[in-house]
């Protein structure tokens, strides 16, 4: 999966420096990275209710300290830092969170993929049909991928 296939159900806004709160974002990288099958160009998916601005700075600007205990956000910055270097950077966009609502035809084969890919979810949601977005993005990379998007540690 890469970002553009993400366009026709998903109308994403480019991040610059906007403060909407509760919002699923992507980081995409300017060329695709190979994955275990297949190459993708999504660095990391997430949501978040706070500013996006704000936890956008904190997964590009932290510092590893004794007293942070965020490893996405340290990560994150390391890979942000190396990219600078290098001559180029990711770009952020993000979309309103919101629930998704698939058809049957779709809610099937997505409960199929929950219960490989997130079976806590599986278990503890019976709508299907009703996943979040950021859910649903990473329940797709994970099973065209075999793994979740490069940044991502979790679901």
């Amino acid at each position: 999966m890469n970002f553009r296939d993400t366009f026709e159900w998903v109308e994403w806004v480019e991040f610059f420096g906007q403060s909407d709160r509760g919002v699923t974002y992507v980081f995409v990288s300017p060329k695709p990275i190979a994955r275990l099958r297949g190459e993708s160009d999504i660095l990391y998916i997430g949501e978040t209710n706070r500013e996006i601005r704000r936890r956008i700075k904190e997964e590009t600007e932290t510092n590893n300290t004794d007293t942070n205990t965020q490893y996405t956000n340290i990560r994150t910055t390391h890979v942000f830092r190396q990219l600078r270097q290098i001559g180029t950077s990711a770009k952020c966009y993000f979309v309103q969170r919101q629930s998704m609502h698939l058809s049957s035809k779709v809610a099937l084969p997505f409960a199929e993929k929950l219960r490989t890919w997130d079976k806590s979810t599986y278990i503890n949601r019976p709508d299907w049909s009703r996943p979040s977005i950021e859910k649903y993005l990473l329940v797709t990379y994970a099973d065209e991928h075999l793994e979740l998007p490069p940044l991502n540690n979790s679901f």
